[in-house]
């Protein structure tokens, strides 16, 4: 099955069990989310071409281990930190064709699984591996940058959990990338 712009553009639903009083799972929610631009916050546009890639904030969990009874806000179309560090998130990412990503450090483990289209995972040194659907990745905590050569957008379901800090052997601290006040928004306390 081909990627298109269509398929590219489609919504994910998203189905959320939880329990109620008595301790019955139950289906808590079962939403449509469509992919948004964070760049574009409070607006929340669509993604398109000149986006450079798209999200869908799946879950966000504050606290480790998850607290499945805390009463939790929904993450999407909100700004939600690359990678938070009350806890674990999980999203889908929309990458756009481009000829170049953006290289960056998270201080986090990251699972990560291609669903369509073709990303090339590039790390220091410019050392690059090609994905493609189906392809799993974990990035522990590396520089690294998400690139989608490719002629048709990609999708990447990614599930980041914060981690300690890494030091070197040497004991150099090495730092989380700055990404601004979009990727970095003010954590609150919830």
């Amino acid at each position: 099955m081909s990627t298109t712009k269509l398929d590219f553009e489609a919504p994910v639903r998203r189905v959320i069990t939880a329990h109620d009083a008595k301790g019955t799972a139950i289906f808590a929610s079962d939403d449509i989310l469509y992919p948004y631009d964070p760049t574009t916050a409070p607006a929340f546009s669509a993604p398109n071409e000149n986006s450079g890639f798209g999200v869908v904030q799946i879950h966000r969990s504050r606290g480790f281990p998850a607290d499945n009874q805390r009463e939790l806000k929904d993450p999407h179309k909100t700004l939600v930190p690359l990678a938070d560090t009350k806890g674990p998130s999980c999203r889908v990412l929309e990458l756009f064709p481009a000829e170049s990503g953006w290289f960056h450090r998270t201080l986090s483990l990251d699972y990560a699984v291609i669903l369509s289209g073709e990303v090339t995972l590039i790390v220091d040194g410019g050392v690059e591996k090609v994905l493609k659907p189906h392809d799993v990745i974990v990035v522990r905590g590396t520089n690294h940058e998400w690139v989608n050569r490719g002629k048709e957008p990609a999708r990447v379901f990614a599930v980041v959990i914060p981690s300690k800090e890494i030091v070197t052997d040497e004991g150099v601290k090495l730092e989380k990338t700055p990404a601004g006040e979009i990727f970095d928004p003010k954590e609150e306390d919830d």
